[in-house]
């Protein structure tokens, strides 16, 4: 078969069996984090977080619009999945012309085999990469932006075959439109600029040090010319102001002419250079307009802002404002040069753990935020949790060699190529990882900032296959012993690299049959009464509603009130004067200049009140967990008619003269503010993932209604707060067979108890609130009705809808439900729960365990409970021995365990008696 004929089909088996395993992946509806919000966005053409991805939106869109597949969330996740398959693709492609440019194809058999199998194993392994197939499963933009990359990398090497043809000038004019539609997508894309530029100074220039460094200027003024220039400058200057050196804006029709005689110069510059054939000229004015065209993209974005949708974050409705939505800043500056440069309180205590800058960048924005997300991809990841480290027993760091040889290998046959690809892979990785000055700790693990640095190395590990089977065949000398060598070699490549890669990442990828996100949104926005409003903390309690409300339609009479957004005024602004879908605006009393102004407050702690009608006082006269019984204080509260609490400050700001400012937020001077000019009219309920300091200090005044609480104008008796399991019965043990557009009680739990579907650290996290709430109704029937059967209905069900093999529990967990079930009488179910107990403490224990000894959850403490309990008096003993034997130098300690001692003897003392006596009967 001819080479080209074998090329696409190469090309097509690489594209169909990446699509094949991402479909069979991919999500079956809305997940975590900023997924809900692009496909709202997407689905409604509506305004997502700075800086935006319209051209990413205005795709989404379309495609949403293809009954495809019945849930609208898996239309827009196939984006990701189809644009991450074509980039695959386009990277084999791409490796093919790099590998000919020094390796020339032959019609010999195995010069077919070894360039097309080297070049797909390459691909493949960008495909089966743990972050790049993660990000090819769900509606994010990471996909189409590296379609972008790879499509932009596949042009500049076509552009380097024909840059002597007439036409070559096509390949650098689609370049420079593509780049300019990334800029609606990702910024990444934007990078693939200087390996471009680098090309074509080889292809072009003599290369010498002066002529390099004269090349390198005019690169960075290239760049700078799209950004920040076009990205930033062009629509700040078409608003009429602009600040010079950081200074004041100032106000003048000549800066919005700048921008207007750029364009009018470039029009004019491709009119000129047709009329003197300058083809520099013509590159030039022709890639600034196209490049302007792309970016056009943006102006849906002041467009649906001014359209007012229910998602319009920053609203960059003018001009001005779409400056600052591109700009980010919302969520402030960070410097360049300092790498520990955050004053928060959970940064600044890590801080201490380095001993400089330098220290900082090199163990934790280096090593930990780059180079451990790097060796996950070919080495392999610990586990699916938060902080994992590197695994080499799950890749056996083949991948890695195998890339660092061909590093090697491509150093040594193509030095323009080397210096190209290398240069592309710092700009991804080490600079990305110097330019975006993470600080530590970060809410989630960032390996997708470097999916970029991991498509380069992928290029590497096809040429360092390449380069292992010519090598071999290069040091054997027998042909017919070539050959085989040389097949078993490439076999070896494709079982170590992409095969056992697809093998490994199969699992942590699988999206497929993950309801989750769905699902608890679903039940947090039906934990909540008509027409209420809900206070929700992060992007994971809130994108997901988001999702249900714009997309699915599902409960959107409840408004939304996000803690973190309402620190910006926009966000205020929008709660009190819109009403999406009809639903009610939110009460605030501050006037629109005060919203405007809104920011962190002085503050001192201090007592402070909300009044209470007397109606509603009579409504909740009844302490819900204690029926029948009025709450301690009930009159007092009822004759004061309101509510107290103490607001404590929530910001603290050190002074050089060492005395501390403390203030409050702009979110709790606006939950004070929602909840008093709500005057109790409208239930407000608050997500039960919400930190303690979001409560503003009415901990005690929120009743607990499952992944909700609800405030009331009552103050719980004790810590452990309140509960109405009446309402916390119907959220828990009625899942409906269907979900309700409308309020309706009852939680859905798909695949909680399907082993096949695998969950990650986060939805184990999650379903510790599943699972607080029922042990919390548990307890209430142990505790307050007496009821043991409805506290044993209230365990088992949460053990059958929250399977402890999907979703292990916590071994603390663990030995209280195993409590829990002995409490209740529920003897086969404690039998069965203390034997699986002391199975898993006996594995901790054989284990050293560093924890100190000093409360109920140490697994000796534990299990000594657990024989005690079950009377086994003699294994008690043994345990109270190896207490003593290494804890034993803790003060008071011996002492404590010569007490223990005692009560067991004398229980085994009473029990001998008993069986005396029992047998003189």
């Amino acid at each position: 078969m001819e080479h080209t004929k074998l090329n696409k089909y190469v090309a097509g088996f690489v594209f169909l069996s990446t699509l094949i395993v991402y479909i069979l992946t991919l999500a079956d509806t809305v997940v975590f984090w900023d997924v809900g919000e692009f496909i709202s966005a997407a689905y409604l053409l509506q305004v997502p977080h700075p800086p935006g991805s319209p051209l990413f939106l205005l795709i989404g869109s379309v495609i949403g619009m293809i009954p495809f597949y019945d849930d609208p969330a898996v239309r827009i996740h196939f984006i990701s999945a189809l644009s991450s398959a074509l980039t695959a693709m386009f990277l084999y492609l791409s490796l093919v012309k790099m590998i000919i440019l020094w390796r020339p194809r032959t019609e010999d058999t195995w010069n077919k085999v070894s360039l097309y199998t080297s070049a797909a194993v390459g691909a493949l392994s960008l495909s089966f990469s743990a972050t790049f197939w993660f990000n090819a499963v769900e509606a994010e933009v990471y996909g189409i932006s590296m379609l972008f990359v790879g499509l932009v990398t596949w042009l500049s090497l076509r552009w380097n075959e024909r840059a002597d043809s007439p036409s070559h000038q096509k390949y650098i004019l689609l370049i420079a439109y593509l780049i300019g539609l990334s800029l609606g997508v990702h910024l990444l894309a934007l990078l693939v600029i200087f390996p471009f530029l680098i090309i074509v100074f080889f292809k072009r220039y003599e290369f010498s040090v002066r002529n390099y460094i004269i090349f390198g200027i005019v690169a960075i003024g290239i760049f700078a010319v799209v950004y920040p220039g076009i990205v930033k400058m062009f629509p700040n200057l078409l608003d009429g102001e602009y600040a010079i050196g950081g200074g004041a804006e100032s106000k003048s029709i000549l800066w919005t002419m700048l921008p207007i005689g750029a364009i009018v110069a470039a029009v004019y510059g491709v009119w000129r250079s047709i009329q003197n054939r300058n083809e520099m000229l013509h590159l030039a004015s022709m890639s600034f307009l196209l490049i302007l065209l792309g970016y056009s993209t943006y102006t849906m974005v002041i467009i649906r802002a001014n359209a007012n949708p229910p998602m319009n974050e920053n609203d960059p409705s003018t001009l001005k404002k779409l400056v600052a939505y591109l700009n980010r800043e919302q969520y402030g500056d960070s410097p360049m040069m300092k790498r520990r440069w955050s004053q928060e309180p959970q940064h600044q205590g890590i801080y201490t753990n380095y001993k400089s800058d330098g220290d900082y960048f090199l163990r934790y924005q280096l090593d930990e935020m780059f180079l451990r997300y790097f060796l996950w991809q070919y080495a392999g990841r610990e586990g699916d949790f938060q902080g994992a480290g590197v695994d080499w027993k799950q890749l056996w760091g083949i991948p890695l060699f195998l890339g660092l040889f061909g590093f090697y290998y491509h150093w040594k046959k193509d030095r323009v190529m080397w210096w190209v690809f290398f240069n592309f892979f710092l700009l991804m990785g080490l600079i990305m990882a110097i330019y975006f000055n993470m600080q530590n700790p970060q809410p989630r693990e960032r390996d997708y900032f470097y999916v970029g640095a991991f498509f380069v190395f992928s290029v590497w590990i096809g040429i360092g296959t390449l380069g292992l089977v010519d090598t071999i065949r290069e040091w054997v000398k027998e042909q017919k012993l070539q050959t085989y060598l040389g097949y078993a070699a490439l076999a070896f490549a494709v079982i170590f690299v992409p095969v056992n890669m697809a093998y490994t990442n199969y699992e942590p990828s699988d999206r497929s049959g993950d309801y989750v996100a769905w699902d608890y949104s679903y039940n947090l926005l039906q934990s909540c009464e008509p027409d209420a409003i809900l206070f929700t903390n992060g992007d994971n309690d809130t994108f997901p509603l988001w999702y249900l409300q714009d997309v699915e339609g599902v409960r959107r009479d409840v408004r939304i009130v996000n803690l973190s957004l309402v620190n910006t005024s926009w966000y205020i602004m929008q709660l009190k004067h819109q009403e999406p879908y009809g639903a009610k605006k939110v009460a605030i009393s501050l006037s629109d200049q005060e919203i405007e102004q809104i920011g962190p407050m002085q503050w001192e702690p201090r007592e402070m009140s909300i009044p209470v009608p007397a109606d509603v006082m009579q409504q909740y006269a009844q302490f819900s967990d204690r029926p029948a019984q009025p709450q301690a204080g009930a009159a007092e509260q009822a004759k004061a008619g309101e509510i107290r609490f103490t607001l404590s400050h929530t910001l603290q700001f050190p002074q050089a003269n060492g005395q501390v400012i403390r203030a409050i937020r702009a979110q709790d001077i606006m939950a004070f503010d929602i909840i008093r000019s709500n005057n109790w009219q409208r239930p407000i309920y608050m997500a039960v993932t919400s930190t303690p300091d979001s409560k503003i200090g009415l901990d005690r005044y929120f009743r607990m209604d499952g992944l909700a609480m609800k405030l009331i104008p009552y103050p719980a008796p004790s810590e452990e707060g309140v509960i109405d399991p009446a309402i916390l019965s119907a959220n828990l043990l009625n899942e409906p067979a269907e979900p309700n557009l409308k309020f309706q009680r009852g939680y859905k739990f798909r695949g909680l108890r399907d082993t096949t579907v695998h969950y990650d650290e986060n939805v184990e996290r999650l379903a510790m609130n599943y699972r607080n709430a029922f042990m919390r109704l548990a307890m209430h029937h142990l505790n307050v009705t007496r009821d043991n059967a409805k506290a044993v209905e209230a365990l088992d069900s949460m053990m059958a809808k929250i399977s402890p093999k999907v979703l292990p529990l916590d071994y603390r967990v663990e030995f209280d439900i195993t409590n829990f079930y002995q409490f209740a009488g529920a003897k086969e179910r404690y039998a069965e729960m203390s034997t699986n107990l002391e199975r898993r403490l006996l594995e901790m224990a054989s284990k050293q365990i560093t924890e100190p000894f000093q409360n109920q959850y140490h697994p000796y403490y534990m299990l000594m409970t657990l024989y005690s309990n079950r009377g086994d008096y003699e294994k008690a003993l043994g345990i109270l021995d190896r207490i003593n034997k290494d804890y034993g130098t803790t003060p008071g300690l011996p002492e404590w365990v010569v007490s223990q001692k005692a009560q067991i003897q004398a229980q085994l003392a009473l029990r001998g008696g008993m069986k005396d006596t029992l047998a003189k009967q």
